[in-house]
């Protein structure tokens, strides 16, 4: 395959980075890595998580290759930092029957399961709201109208945190609940290396 990015946030030579490679997707991130590192910025491999994808679009012109394009945000700030990388994946030697069904009903599970951690968050919010009762009487405090700001989504990283993903069985995702810091190690879990 081939790739083709293009985004302020890349470090490399005029924001931009094309290169042949092979892809790699689970169902929580594409990795792309080149065939060779880019001479220029040592660049090799570029990760795009799932989560963090938007307008994501698949064409089959007539007379060049099946693509996949569309931009991801960068990890550090999300979609609110507004640093986006547009991506264009080439799939010059097949592949299109296998990568993009799983990456579209990938990408639909991330977004339902973050889209149930948002609700999660906002019911949080309300029993939270009912649990303090308002100054003096006893009740809930009253909605008012006007100034209120609707609660802001769970961000991605959340959602990579709290997901696992069974090794022999990767079309499986795990959610974990989030510990409070009494309930957490205090150490950080030790895994064994990857077999190669």
């Amino acid at each position: 395959m081939d790739i083709k990015l293009e985004g302020a946030a890349l470090r490399t030579r005029g924001n931009k980075w094309s290169a042949r490679g092979t892809v790699f997707v689970s169902n929580m991130r594409l990795v792309f890595v080149a065939d060779k590192p880019d001479a220029a910025s040592g660049l090799q491999a570029f990760e795009l998580p799932l989560a963090f994808i938007m307008d994501e679009t698949f064409k089959q012109p007539i007379f060049a290759a099946n693509n996949l394009s569309g931009k991801c945000f960068m990890v550090e700030g999300g979609p609110a930092s507004g640093n986006a990388v547009h991506f264009t994946l080439y799939f010059k030697e097949g592949g299109v029957g296998t990568i993009i069904p799983f990456f579209f009903r990938s990408c639909a599970y991330v977004r339902s399961v973050a889209s149930r951690l948002e609700q999660q968050q906002q019911q949080q919010q309300q029993y939270q709201q009912y649990d303090a009762p308002s100054e003096g009487t006893g009740y809930p405090p009253a909605a008012t109208g006007g100034d209120s700001s609707e609660p802001t989504a769970p961000p991605p990283q959340q959602l990579l945190q709290t997901a696992l993903v069974d090794p022999s069985d990767p079309t499986k995702v795990y959610l974990t609940q989030p510990l409070d810091s009494s309930q957490q190690r205090p150490d950080e879990p030790k895994f064994p290396a990857p077999l190669v």
